[in-house]
């Protein structure tokens, strides 16, 4: 044991010193000698293993751990849990965190947190529930972040609220990372002010809680405050990063305040040092699109090497078509298709761009040019979220087993479900718990899963479009 310890000591510090192939070969030698690894050995081997996203050598080590009864500590477990976290599947996560017999809070920490990964944030919840019922465990801070980061992808503002007030009863000096978690859920669930109070009661911020909170209100349409909490955070000291600036960006784009936006991304590289991104090329084109600055936007995609983006130049696209100037979206039309011809998305907006300026030879032209492309249009779709069940209601198809329901309060809205076209429009305001959370423009198949939504909804239960 001595030596299998001492050998586990040097794989680590080979790895710790940037050079882990060395501790590889260490491992192989050491098994080529019929040194039997310990559990030191295999999470300084794993954790090599990982930081490389080798996922087969992941799995190799791992059928080792299960030979040596090895995979049952929480000592290795975890780190097995992480690399399946990092290359892997939830499937081989949750096989890893069941195999190991006394979990401690790590344990149950990278569960939730691989489950929010792969986007299985219901489960995440659910594992975090499981959790509170084991009796020798209990949550920590990175536990709450995790789980609320959970309820925030969810839009479960019930189940963030849970949480919180627990938290104001049991914990009354929150951790800094929990409170930023906390503004994040309670924005991305529509309740930018319970945010934005809770902000302004935090006796100290860092750099994620202004990023948090100016990145919530500008998705909210709170452009100005945003601009104002950006100014607090300089004054504070802390210095802007590149994720501040899709924030700003974010708000000068929702709030319509285009010259503020071009003077914060030019002085990106200017004032900041920071070198603008995809990210925030494809903010600053939204925000020209929809102020109709079309050919501002066109110019500052052609002054970057990544401007050769499909979704920059469809965002593009899309802009011209709703402020229907055909000059630019010819351009911007040929341009994606000679990005990707095999997409059919520029057929069909060139040709509603086309039909908004009453061309109606130029739509039957673009018509034609994508019926002798080959490419097939996919039917557009609807998705919903309900409890975490998926729903999905797809254009034309009527086989859902609960339509005749859905029709029959359709007709009580003056809608005739087989008359549906890109003309109908209805406004639905969304209630829960007595709290006007948001509003749903609904056109083409939108009014068959808003209704279905209206007949299955329940106190708390929170809708997720797709």
């Amino acid at each position: 044991m001595c030596k299998s310890f001492s050998i586990g000591s040097r794989k680590t510090g080979f790895a710790e010193n940037l050079q882990p192939e060395k501790g590889l070969e260490l491992f192989k030698l050491m098994n080529q000698k019929g040194l039997q690894p310990d559990r030191f050995s295999f999470v300084a081997v794993l954790g090599i293993s990982c930081n490389k996203e080798d996922l087969e050598a992941g799995r190799s080590l791992h059928c080792q751990t299960i030979k040596l009864g090895l995979d049952s500590s929480a000592f290795v477990g975890n780190v097995l849990m992480t690399i399946y976290s990092k290359c892997g599947s939830i499937g081989s996560v949750e096989s890893a965190f069941w195999s190991i017999k006394e979990k401690d809070v790590i344990s149950w920490n990278t569960f939730i947190v691989a489950c929010s990964h792969f986007g299985d944030h219901a489960k995440a919840l659910m594992v975090y529930r499981e959790m509170e019922n084991a009796c020798d465990i209990h949550p920590d801070d990175f536990t709450l972040s995790g789980v609320l980061t959970a309820c925030a992808e969810l839009a479960s503002i019930r189940h963030g609220r849970q949480i919180h007030t627990h938290l104001i009863r049991s914990k009354p000096n929150l951790d800094i990372g929990v409170c930023n978690a906390l503004i994040n859920m309670y924005a991305k669930c529509g309740a930018i002010e319970l945010a934005l109070r809770l902000f302004h009661s935090m006796p100290n911020r860092n750099l994620v809680s202004y990023n948090t909170m100016i990145m919530g209100l500008g998705n909210h349409g709170r452009g100005q405050t945003a601009l104002e909490i950006f100014k607090q955070m300089k004054t504070w000291g802390f210095s802007p990063d590149s994720i501040t600036f899709i924030g700003v960006l974010t708000a000068c784009s929702h709030a319509g305040l285009v010259d503020a936006g071009l003077i914060y991304f030019d002085s990106m590289k200017e004032t900041y040092g920071i070198s603008p991104q995809l990210e925030h090329l494809s903010c600053l084109v939204d925000m020209l699109g929809r102020a109709g600055r079309l050919e501002v936007a066109e110019r500052y995609i052609e002054m970057f090497p990544f401007g050769n983006d499909l979704i920059i130049w469809g965002s593009l696209l899309s802009s011209c078509r709703l402020h229907k100037n055909v000059v630019v979206g010819e351009r911007v039309a040929k341009r994606l298709l000679e990005l990707q011809p095999t997409v059919s998305s520029p057929y069909i907006l060139l040709s509603n761009l086309y039909a908004s300026n009453g061309r109606w030879n130029d739509v039957a032209e673009a018509r034609k040019m994508l019926k002798g492309s080959g490419v097939k249009k996919e039917p557009g779709h609807s998705m919903i979220e309900i409890e975490g069940g998926t729903v999905k209601f797809t254009i034309g198809d009527f086989s859902h087993k609960r339509i005749e329901e859905v029709k029959e309060i359709l007709g009580t809205l003056n809608f005739q479900a087989e008359e549906f076209n890109l003309q109908s429009f209805v406004s639905i305001w969304i209630w829960i718990n007595g709290e006007r959370l948001m509003k749903m423009m609904t056109n083409s198949c939108s009014p068959l899963y808003q209704v279905y939504f209206l007949k299955v909804q329940k106190s708390g239960v929170v809708i997720h479009q797709y």
